[in-house]
């Protein structure tokens, strides 16, 4: 990706799309006789109607969901942030880099998109902003769990904050051209890595971007 569109530490790209308008045909002249609809007309126009990038995202029990804050280029698009009592967030990032076609696959583009986030980890490292980060594992998951639908990329980080140890996660996947890219952080707890909260906003997550 052109340098000029990686930002500082958290923050990437996106771009909206011109939604297409389905032309439809004159009714011929002559005796009117009704002709019925064919049954998967709505299907068809769903097809060719690209998604323009706007999520309408779920309310979920436990969190607190943010408005979208939309960055100033088109091509890094907007993130939400779903924040929760125990003091767990998950930022939602939308967006497409400039990239007009993004393949349904957890390699080519979405793989530079998960580097690049690691590399976001890291320069937030040489400035200061944590005092380490550690990666612990790096994988491919489902993002709803053993019922989830979503193929994600995902890797999972020790970060300190000067003495405050948190549970960091990465996810990027593709949408419908568009890369979708979580990062879930919240204190570290005396389960590990495992979080109920977070697992019942992923699950809602899958079905939000499994449609």
């Amino acid at each position: 990706m052109n340098s000029s569109l990686k930002i500082g530490s958290f923050l990437v790209f996106v771009a909206l799309f011109v939604l297409a308008s389905p032309a439809y045909g004159q009714t011929p002249l002559g005796d009117p006789k009704p002709t019925p609809t064919p049954k998967d007309e709505k299907v068809i126009l769903e097809r060719i109607t690209p998604f323009d990038g706007d999520v309408d995202f779920p309310e979920v029990e436990g969190w607190e969901l943010s408005r979208k804050f939309r960055y100033p280029r088109p091509e890094l698009g907007y993130s939400v942030n779903y924040e929760s009592a125990e003091g767990g967030r998950v930022t939602v990032y939308v967006y497409n880099g400039g990239i007009r076609s993004i393949p349904n696959e957890l390699t080519g583009p979405v793989a530079a998109q998960m580097r690049q986030a690691k590399a976001e980890i890291n320069a937030a490292v040489d400035a200061g902003l944590y005092s380490s980060a550690t990666e612990v594992s790096s994988s491919t998951v489902t993002l709803g769990g053993v019922e989830g639908k979503v193929q994600s990329l995902h890797s999972l980080y020790v970060i300190k904050v000067k003495e405050r140890e948190l549970d960091s996660e990465i996810y990027v996947f593709p949408y419908e051209n568009y890369f979708i890219k979580l990062r879930a952080t919240r204190p570290k707890g005396p389960d590990g890595p495992k979080n109920e909260a977070i697992e019942a906003l992923l699950k809602e997550l899958d079905k939000l971007f499994s449609h």
